[in-house]
């Protein structure tokens, strides 16, 4: 099946307006996204994942590189298949909800006769049906994060496109808004989402990639990432020949504390090894441990260090 977002080899410089050095904050993104993924856009602040939804969404140029929708080149009329939630939606605040979605409904060209179904379809569908004659001024973050939500999917997109949906929400709100991303995933629309919360995207996402510094760092499936890649056996007595025996191990890491020592192995085959070495130098194995690279230690490894490009 063809994927329905291609990003490819994609650049954006931005020139300053007083020297006019071009500076470059996105560094030749490739990546896919599958129909009906939901894929988390990991990074920090400054990290390059609006210039992305921006350049994805035709808000800006590339300066070089090109993004496929289902296929082809974004236009215009592709754009009417795209949801859109900004990092800091602006509404106007006197407004209902009910009025404000029919804001959207005419600029998305919805007709009039069709809009109220599907207004009322939306309301429902994001839980703000006590809210619907509520002013947008009395709402609280997370309601209006879902008002943000309503407006993206009135028009009933195939790609969804929300930048740091979960940001400023407390932890019911962050819980309500996964269940209502999950809710749309499982209906059909693939989704792209930036943030930085790493269990949100972890109970979320299908893939995520790490951006930092304008570069796309690495892409993880989160479904092989649950599996123990590397092992941790907790011994004690070391001897000194054991001492000598384990430095001879390659790609075991070893960490001796006293009477007891720690190894980590990057594979099965080696922890038999270790274990019979440890045996024949008349060490006690305490514990063996499967172990796995936490999302967290992968983004700390390619993002932790970075500064703010942007």
């Amino acid at each position: 099946m063809e994927p329905i977002l291609q990003i490819e080899a994609l650049s954006k410089d931005f020139r300053s307006d007083w020297t006019f050095r071009a500076t470059r904050v996105l560094h030749s993104i490739d990546l896919e996204i599958a129909q009906g993924e939901c894929f988390g856009l990991l990074g920090h602040n400054g990290a390059g994942k609006t210039t992305t939804f921006k350049l994805i969404l035709g808000f800006l140029r590339p300066t070089s590189g090109r993004v496929l929708f289902e296929g082809t080149p974004l236009t215009a009329p592709a754009r009417a298949y795209i949801g859109f939630l900004p990092e800091h939606p602006y509404f106007y605040e006197y407004l209902t909800v009910l009025e404000t979605l029919t804001l959207f409904a005419n600029l998305y060209g919805i007709e009039r006769r069709a809009q109220r179904q599907k207004i009322d379809a939306v309301i429902e569908r994001v839980g703000l049906g006590h809210k619907r004659r509520a002013a947008l001024r009395s709402l609280s973050k997370g309601t209006l994060q879902r008002v943000g939500i309503a407006q993206a999917i009135l028009n009933q997109p195939r790609l969804l496109v929300l930048d740091e949906p979960m940001s400023g929400l407390d932890p019911i709100g962050r819980r309500q808004m996964r269940e209502l991303i999950r809710d749309i995933r499982d209906q059909g629309t693939s989704i792209i989402f930036s943030s930085h919360i790493l269990p949100d995207a972890e109970a979320l996402c299908d893939r995520v990639g790490i951006l930092t510094q304008g570069e796309l760092k690495k892409t993880i499936t989160l479904a092989d990432h649950s599996g123990a890649d590397h092992f941790e056996v907790k011994f004690a007595n070391p001897s000194e020949s054991l001492r000598a025996a384990l430095a001879g191990l390659s790609g075991v890491s070893i960490s001796l504390n006293g009477t007891r020592g720690t190894a980590n192995i990057p594979n099965q085959q080696m922890v038999d090894q270790l274990v019979d070495i440890l045996r024949q130098h008349g060490a006690s194995v305490e514990s063996l441990q499967p172990r796995h690279t936490s999302l967290e230690e992968e983004f700390v490894q390619h993002a932790g260090s970075a500064t703010r490009i942007d």
